[in-house]
């Protein structure tokens, strides 16, 4: 552990000037096995996330929320991550906070952490509890100030745990996260919170709603594993042994909140960043906000780093000022590359991170996926949605399918195929306990070897030239918590039911491929979940004034993720619009009453998106599909479109164009359609013909 006195100093310093003492914990292990075998050689929290650890975009979260001392706490890789510190930022004697490294090699979960923090008395003031591996922009200074206040009302309140609005689809939130919960609407205090798993049906406790006015129940929020703690928090810990995670401890607190009388309430994030790397689906996805621009200022061009800042261009590119670029080499979109690198001719980058000293020869193609540092890639090989470690191998002609994981310094020998789902290891000495990356997990430990859960790759499956070892977890099929949720990260689907990576691995002979009906399905999931999340941001632009660029931004980062083409957004907005808010319209006046004022208010917005001919007679076409379908709307359409001609988002020439394509179908819908539309042609007509005569004369 590193020296006291100067912290000591720095808090005597504070107290003097009559400020408050703000101190954070970070977990820096997270015990369990969803990054394994990389987390075998380098903690999670060390992990790079748009090449940056993932530890330094928790410490500037907590450094601009005004935090003055932080406990770093680790067991696993302890001494990794002590050196990282050290030698950091956040260790220089201009730094605005001041760290404290904690090394424990008994530490198992994150009570363990706890209670070796209370034997320590090192925890003076309330304090925030965070894990290494958060990212987030959210300025935690609201939220202290209420937690402080609602303390000298409440002497029993204990902890105030932060969640953000996040539909249940939404692509930051893990399906190991999802919760229930239930809190008190006046005063926010937690009544009930349960993870939902793999249930279909949850019960609630009629006992929650006794003698309380109102009840919130949500199934919208997810959990930013962000605590504000009372410094009762660590006792609390050493007084249960049975608090091995955070959410014991909640559970621990609701279950026996009338006998102890402990309280814990909530504060609620909705236009703010709050998100933890969980798993590989949330590694990705994350990664893609930051290059999004979704966690600013931690943005690869403003966030600081040791070496030459990246400018940022169009579409998403990020570039290093040490990056050579071969000419013919196209850089698509989402796409950071750090220095030192070289990307040979013809290669072919989209919706990918590059790591600093990366060499990619010619006629390469690198798509949704991580290379790490010093990662060489010969010339014709394609590598899809896979992880690839620092000082990796990739020989001429090779294949890497999605959902892969190869770990530090394996060879992938030339004209070779990974198969998707593959984790490659060069060790032979992996301990399946030594991942560092989740400290909520229910995993229980268990300790094997690689002896028993690696079976070791002949030369052929790795290529002539190629050394590796497959890793092969048995701990997801020994589980004994059948309810833990393993998300799979980019392979669609599997013949087998095991979240086994082997199995894939033994069905070599097969094809891995998704067949065509997967491809329909997991395309038409791809543009459900984007209209969910558009209707999301549409109806919140709508009911909270959102300001226009950034609604634009919002869009444009849903329509990436999910790989929506640019003609489908304004339709799925004029959908949003056409639906409205969650409650159904009473009448036909309240309805085109909502589409009037909404349509006002987003003119610039579907100005943005609708300034094609093509586009707008796309639009109009399906919200005559829309209106054959709903009596309200149908009823309405004439009105809608003249809205949409009243604001300049849809042309004359547009609409007279679609309604001579609408006159050649013959089906009673369309003649519906047709029949509710004509007075408008009528005028549309008239006054062009005036303005004709006009024109004439």
């Amino acid at each position: 552990m590193m020296s006291k006195d100067k912290s000591n100093k720095k808090n005597d310093a504070l107290l003097a000037a009559g400020e408050d003492i703000v101190q954070a914990v970070v977990i820096a292990d997270s015990f369990n096995y969803r990054f394994l075998p990389i987390t075998s050689e380098k903690p999670r929290a060390l992990l790079p996330l748009v090449n940056r650890p993932l530890l330094d975009y928790t410490i500037d979260f907590l450094a601009a929320s005004g935090v003055h001392q932080i406990f770093v706490y680790c067991s696993s890789h302890a001494g990794m991550v002590k050196s990282h510190l050290e030698k950091s930022k956040f260790s220089k004697p201009n730094s605005p906070v001041q760290l404290t490294i904690m090394m424990s090699e008994n530490c198992y979960s994150l009570g363990d952490a706890m209670r070796d923090i209370d034997s320590q008395s090192l925890i003076s003031s309330d304090f925030i509890l965070v894990s290494g591996d958060l990212v987030s922009n959210m300025k935690l200074q609201q939220a202290i100030v209420e937690h402080k206040e609602r303390k000298k009302k409440d002497k029993m309140s204990v902890m105030t745990v932060v969640y953000k609005k996040a539909s249940p689809d939404h692509r930051t939130r893990s399906k190991e996260d999802d919760i229930l919960v239930a809190f008190n609407t006046s005063d926010h205090r937690l009544l009930h919170c349960e993870k939902i798993k793999k249930k279909k049906k949850m019960t609630i406790p009629l006992s929650l709603f006794e003698g309380k006015k109102q009840v919130d129940l949500h199934y919208d929020l997810l959990d930013c594993h962000v605590s504000i703690c009372s410094p009762i928090i660590p006792q609390l810990f050493s007084d249960n042994f049975d608090y091995q995670t955070r959410d014991h401890f909640i559970r621990g607190i609701l279950v026996n909140e009338e006998i102890l009388g402990n309280h814990i309430y909530t504060y609620i994030i909705s236009d703010q960043y709050a998100a933890r790397v969980c798993n590989l689906h949330t590694y990705d996805a994350i990664s893609k906000d930051v290059m999004h621009r979704w966690v600013y200022p931690l943005v690869p061009d403003i966030a600081p780093t040791d070496e030459s800042p990246y400018s940022y261009g169009r579409h998403n590119i990020y570039l290093n000022s040490d990056v050579t670029l071969a000419r013919g080499c196209i850089l698509e979109h989402d796409v950071a590359v750090a220095g030192g690198t070289r990307i040979g001719a013809d290669t072919f980058i989209a919706n990918s991170v590059i790591g600093p000293n990366c060499v990619i020869e010619d006629n390469c193609h690198i798509e949704g996926s991580y290379l790490w540092s010093n990662v060489k890639v010969h010339k014709g090989s394609r590598v899809v949605s896979s992880i690839v470690a620092d000082r990796v191998e990739i020989k001429s002609n090779v294949t890497v399918e999605p959902g892969c994981i190869i770990s530090f310094e394996v060879v992938i020998g030339p004209n070779f195929t990974v198969p998707a789902g593959s984790r490659i290891t060069s060790k032979v000495d992996v301990s399946i306990d030594d991942d560092n990356g989740g400290f909520d997990s229910d995993d229980e430990k268990d300790v094997k070897t690689i002896d028993e859960n690696t079976q070791q790759v002949s030369a052929k499956e790795v290529g002539s030239e190629g050394f590796g070892y497959l890793w092969h977890s048995r701990q997801a099929d020994n589980n004994a918590d059948e309810d833990i949720i393993v998300e799979k990260w980019a392979v669609q689907a599997e013949s087998s039911d095991s979240d086994d990576v082997g199995s894939v691995a033994s069905s070599r002979g097969q094809s891995l491929g998704p067949s065509f009906e997967d491809m329909v399905d997991a395309e038409v999931l791809m543009q459900d979940q984007f209209y969910t999340e558009v209707l999301e941001s549409i109806r919140l632009g709508i009911a909270e004034v959102t300001d226009i660029e950034n609604l634009i931004l919002e869009i444009n980062s849903s329509k990436h993720a999910y790989n929506i083409p640019i003609d489908d957004v304004p339709v799925a907005i004029i959908r949003a619009i056409l639906e409205g808010p969650q409650n159904e319209f009473p009448s036909t006046i309240a309805m085109l009453s909502y589409i009037e004022q909404a349509i006002n208010k987003l003119q610039s917005l579907l100005q943005h998106y609708m300034k094609n001919h093509s586009v707008q007679v796309k639009v109009l076409g399906d919200t005559a599909d829309s209106a054959s379908q709903n009596p309200k709307l149908l009823a309405g359409f004439a009105k809608i479109v003249l809205f949409l001609y009243n604001v300049d988002v849809i042309k004359e020439q547009a609409i007279l164009e679609w309604y001579e394509g609408l006159q050649a179908n013959s089906s009673t819908s369309a003649q519906e359609v047709l029949a509710k539309i004509q007075p408008v042609i009528v005028w549309l007509q008239t006054a062009e013909e005036e303005s004709s005569s006009e024109e004439e004369t």
